[in-house]
């Protein structure tokens, strides 16, 4: 009993030892190219990783830095980047026969730049775009690297999203933003969560499917989610024109739906200190609004198909067009 116990000892302490110099026999940086071309022609943008270094009890790569470059077209600066990174893998294909096999990727603290050009289109409107809305000045070349990938989980933790036009150097700054997606691929539908603080405080929460990523432009990818906000400062929301004077703080939970360029959002809405024209008086009552609306998000503009207004007794019924 006592010979087999110390076989049995033998045999952990060799295994633990194995494991330990794995991460020193297989050389992370060789799989560096090969990730930095998956996820390079999958985005149709530049990306660029740090070294890379194997965790095991993670089943991980992991590096230090992480660039994707913007579309050049608005910025030269990176459209997304980050201190830390990791790659989920494979272990048993990555040890055996030194193949990478792509499971999950989690970036930690990630800054993301949303530019809006003032024809109203989206830095981000051309990543994996295969159509005629990529930038040929843009898009990566590939030497045989796959574009259907699909990734099991995608994490973003705690990020921060700054939005802004190409013709003022001015960004609304969105901290605390993270995403959760699984299944991710470009060719179907694909589950995600998301949540953000709001500038000048309130919160954002997301939860729905997005997908097929529409590749000649990626801002129109379809969507079905439900839309909670929560104290959205109207003024600094870095979405809406400061020209326009619109302000005031906002709740509202919405079902959103998204295809082919067009949208519907059906929901409750409430609006307090609400400013509809810039010089205007913040309205001192409550407003509060059942809304059924249609959105061209190709022209920046939609129909309110059903509106119900109430202002403390007083309740409205309205209808038109509206422009944003």
């Amino acid at each position: 009993m006592k010979g087999k116990l110390r076989y049995i000892v033998i045999g952990v302490v060799v295994l633990v030892v194995l494991v330990a110099a794995l991460p020193f026999l297989i050389d992370a940086n060789k799989f560096r190219p090969t990730v930095e071309e998956e996820l390079s022609t999958v985005l149709q943008r530049q990306v660029k990783i740090g070294d890379l270094r194997l965790s095991l009890w993670s089943g991980s790569l992991t590096a230090d830095n992480l660039s994707i470059a913007d579309d050049p077209a608005f910025s030269r600066s990176a459209f997304l980047s980050a201190k830390s990174f990791r790659v989920g893998v494979e272990l048993t294909p990555l040890i055996f026969s030194k193949t990478l096999h792509i499971t999950g990727l989690t970036i930690e603290k990630p800054a993301v730049t949303q530019l809006r050009n003032p024809a109203g289109k989206w830095n981000y409107s051309s990543l994996a775009a295969t159509g005629s809305g990529q930038s040929s000045s843009s898009a990566p070349k590939s030497s045989g690297a796959s574009t259907d990938l699909t990734i099991k989980k995608l994490e973003l933790k705690d990020g921060r999203m700054a939005v802004g036009s190409t013709i003022s150097p001015k960004q609304t700054v969105y901290d605390g933003l993270n995403l959760e997606a699984s299944n991710v691929s470009l060719n179907s539908q694909f589950p995600l969560s998301m949540s953000a603080k709001l500038p000048g405080g309130g919160s954002l929460k997301l939860d729905g499917k997005t997908g097929p990523v529409d590749h000649t432009d990626a801002s129109l990818t379809p969507m079905s989610a439900k839309l909670a906000i929560s104290g959205l400062d109207l003024a600094r929301t870095g979405f809406l024109d400061p020209a326009s004077g619109i302000a005031g703080l906002m709740d509202m939970n919405s079902d959103i739906s998204s295809a082919g360029g067009k949208a519907k959002a059906k929901g409750t809405l409430k609006l307090e200190k609400f400013q509809m024209a810039k010089g205007g008086s913040p309205a001192g009552t409550p407003i509060n609004v059942d809304f059924d609306s249609d959105y061209d998000l190709r022209r920046s503009a939609g129909t309110l198909n059903d509106g119900t207004v109430k202002i403390g007794n007083a309740v409205a019924h309205l209808a038109g067009t509206f422009e944003t």
